[in-house]
């Protein structure tokens, strides 16, 4: 059966966006008054405090107080009021400023980003004067593309620019004296994040960077939608194998694709929603996912966590007065990384959908911060890896909770088109298959219009032997259609 995983993981993960038995212990469940990505009419309070994170050896800032925050948390406030009150001068000599790798400014976001709450950076924002924002956005554009909590749309210029400056200044390097050793990686991950912005070949909405980090291997996140605006905001969490440089492309297209699907939904349910207006979907390429030889540990996925914890929290934050409805799709080792980001007490959504899940780290949906226990999952009948419990609890079964996707393809009930099937581990997220449809239903808040499948037994229930195909769930082959 390991070995079952094991192949599939290492063959099914790297194709997937070519789309074009023990339970660990989870933390205590959020409860109401942790939430922080809020529904309407719910309150946001500050979540609880998450341990510090190793702090960055990077270069100086330029700044005391930044110089400081690199070290210690203690520093983090003191250095947002000195970058909104240093003079011009001295913010454009800083590295974060001059560095056209991008380290110093990352280095900066890792060290604040913890340190500080979401809610309180978008506060400093806001309170800027117009001018200063535009002098930061200017002179360290690294640092304003990626404090969680800025809008979104401050945030992609921002980005954009920091993207321009550091993919123009890699290339000029390129076969001069000054050429770095690895130049020439990051000019190909660069580039690729630039196709992926500027790609317009799938969604009904425009597209912008709202993360970047050009330390290699890179992380990134490309919105497809208005991210300020939206009713309905999906984050998409990709699973191993996933590299900016070479899926960042293709992960977009898959956002749109299910951004455009939303986007029709809505408009069949609604005929008064403008096309597009009110969803957006988030091509999330915020963490370093698992290769060939790191992918059975939780490691990255615990990384993972914080780095998507810290996302929804700046959603939230962002909205302010005018939350989103906010769901969470993640695929295969992300849904790992997924369910320790939501058992961990600081953050809850409002819908969580799992595809291809090697496992959850908490037993049951109650131990999820998820409002309503809006959770669904979805385990093709030649998906070898849905099923495996391999880092803790199937989803797929009925103990733990959650709806389980019909994948085996039907007549629209709505629309009376005929729907794909998704039966493998790279299926689930493809235009035009019931998963899809269903995945876009649940984020505008109609999971009652989802196809169901009856889930499996829980633990301990007999389950017949695996037949004697490579490509199945491990344990069994569940008739699913």
């Amino acid at each position: 059966m390991l070995l079952l995983t094991v192949a599939a993981l290492l063959s099914t993960s790297a194709q997937i966006v070519g789309l074009t038995g023990q339970v660990e212990a989870g933390p205590t469940p959020p409860t109401a008054t942790t939430t922080v990505v809020a529904a309407a009419g719910r309150t946001s309070v500050a979540p609880p405090a998450r341990p510090s994170r190793a702090r960055s050896d990077g270069p100086a800032v330029g700044t005391a107080a930044c110089d400081v925050a690199l070290r210690d948390d203690g520093g983090a406030a003191s250095c947002l009021a000195d970058l909104g009150t240093a003079p011009a001068s001295s913010l454009r000599a800083t590295p974060a400023a001059v560095d056209d790798t991008g380290s110093a400014a990352s280095a900066l976001v890792a060290a604040l980003t913890p340190a500080l709450d979401a809610q309180r950076t978008a506060s400093w924002w806001r309170a800027l004067p117009p001018e200063r924002r535009d002098l930061l956005t200017e002179a360290v554009p690294g640092v304003v593309g990626n404090l969680e909590g800025l809008p979104y749309a401050d945030r992609a210029a921002a980005n954009d620019r920091q993207l321009t400056r550091t993919l123009g200044a890699t290339a000029a390097r390129l076969g001069t004296d000054r050429e770095r050793d690895d130049d020439a990686e990051r000019l190909a991950m660069l580039q690729q994040v630039l196709r992926a912005v500027q790609d317009r070949s799938s969604g009904w909405a425009g597209r912008s960077l709202v993360s970047l980090d050009p330390v290699l291997p890179g992380r990134a996140a490309v919105a497809v939608g208005d991210l300020d605006a939206a009713d309905d905001v999906t984050v998409l969490v990709p699973g191993m194998l996933f590299t900016v440089t070479g899926q960042l492309v293709d992960w977009s297209e898959t956002a749109g694709d299910l951004q455009e699907e939303q986007a029709t939904w809505a408009v069949r349910l609604d005929p008064d929603d403008g096309p597009g207006d009110g969803t957006a979907v988030v091509a999330w390429m915020g963490y370093r996912t698992p290769g060939l030889t790191d992918f059975s540990t939780l490691d990255l996925a615990r990384a993972g966590a914080d780095h998507l914890e810290d996302a929804l929290l700046g959603v939230g934050a962002a909205r302010g007065a005018s939350p989103a409805r906010v769901t969470v799709v993640a695929h295969s080792y992300g849904s790992t990384a997924a369910t320790l980001a939501l058992s961990s007490g600081r953050v809850a959504v409002d819908s969580l959908v799992v595809l291809g899940s090697p496992g959850s780290v908490v037993g049951t949906v109650a131990d999820l911060g998820v409002r309503g226990g809006d959770v669904y999952a979805a385990a093709g009948s030649f998906d070898p890896v849905a099923g495996s419990a391999f880092f803790g609890a199937d989803p797929g079964v009925s103990a733990f909770g959650a709806v389980l996707l019909h994948t085996g393809g039907a007549i629209d009930p709505v629309t009376r088109e005929r729907l794909g099937a998704a039966l493998g581990h790279n299926d689930y997220l493809l235009p035009g298959t019931e998963t899809v449809r269903d995945i876009a239903l649940v984020a505008l808040g109609r999971g009652d219009l989802v196809g169901r499948d009856a889930a499996p037994g829980g633990p301990g229930v007999p389950r017949q032997a695996p037949p004697g195909l490579g490509l199945v769930r491990p344990q069994e082959l569940w008739p699913r259609d």
